[in-house]
């Protein structure tokens, strides 16, 4: 009897979504360097900040917006009407696991709300290694100050917004870094009111040459893949952070209040892939 329980038990979180076999999996290999659920009240701390963002804060419900939840607290983040701000956070892996890593996988769901209609682009969370001397906000690098690749999204089009890979490298030839739309396979973007599973990939090249990687899934589909990209030429450029950033812009602003939400935060040494499988 307490077999056929422990099977049923089983099913049932199963079912329900609550990826237990995945989370666990994750928390206990070698290779998980960082799990964010939003589950706790003072979730902040666990990126090494001292108080919440009033930009953000965890919910459950938000029926307004037809928030549906992916797994337990969501982090909802807002950009507000003649803004650009939405959230700023870093995993610093210095800090955090004693060393700079070369190659790393990054992974978040995401969900635009129903008031999300962006009518030009802005800036997702992503990869980088700026070091607070270039790799953002038309500080333009030349492969020995930094570089950065952070996710992008465009204008909506279609009921859809394009995203990507916004890139400061060595090969870039203006002020601002280049805008890399995943496109692979016909993929046009993503629609309101329903959670993606985000994972990049960002590999640095041998330094002074054209053999950096960066590769992107959404909800395992391989939507993004580039193995030329020169993000160096030192070898003391590694992959500084992690960084969870929402910003409306370029200089333009958010026509009204904007919100997305973001669950299940997750980096790792290799692949990570879906928790809901």
């Amino acid at each position: 009897m307490k077999q056929v329980i422990h099977l049923l038990t089983l099913t049932a979180l199963s079912i329900a979504g609550l990826s237990i076999f995945s989370l666990n999996a994750f928390a206990q290999s070698p290779d998980g360097l960082f799990h964010c659920d939003f589950e706790s009240d003072t979730w902040w701390s666990e990126w090494a900040v001292k108080q919440r963002d009033p930009h953000t804060d965890t919910v459950e419900s938000d029926p307004s917006r037809k928030f549906e939840p992916h797994n337990g607290k969501a982090l909802r983040i807002r950009v507000d009407e003649d803004g650009h701000y939405g959230v700023s956070l870093e995993f610093q892996f210095k800090k955090r696991t004693g060393s700079e890593p070369e190659e790393i996988f990054f992974r978040y769901y995401i969900r635009f709300a129903d008031d999300w209609k962006p009518e030009r682009g802005g800036k997702l969370p992503g990869i980088g290694g700026t070091y607070g001397r270039a790799g953002w906000g038309g500080r333009p690098v030349n492969g020995q100050d930094g570089w950065s690749a952070r996710g992008l999204f465009d204008g909506q089009k279609d009921s859809h917004t394009p995203v990507g890979f916004y890139c400061y490298h060595a090969d870039m030839k203006g002020k601002y870094g280049d805008n890399w739309v995943w496109d692979r396979g016909g993929f046009d973007g993503l629609e309101n009111n329903r959670w993606y599973c985000i994972e990049q990939q960002a590999r640095l090249n041998t330094p002074g040459k054209n053999d950096g990687v960066l590769r992107a899934w959404v909800d395992d589909r391989l939507v993004f893949e580039k193995s030329d990209v020169r993000m160096r030429d030192v070898d003391n450029l590694k992959i500084e952070t992690v960084w969870l950033n929402l910003y409306y812009g370029g200089t333009w602003t958010a026509k009204s209040d904007y919100h997305v939400y973001i669950d299940d935060v997750a980096i790792s040494k290799t692949r990570i892939g879906m928790t809901d499988q």
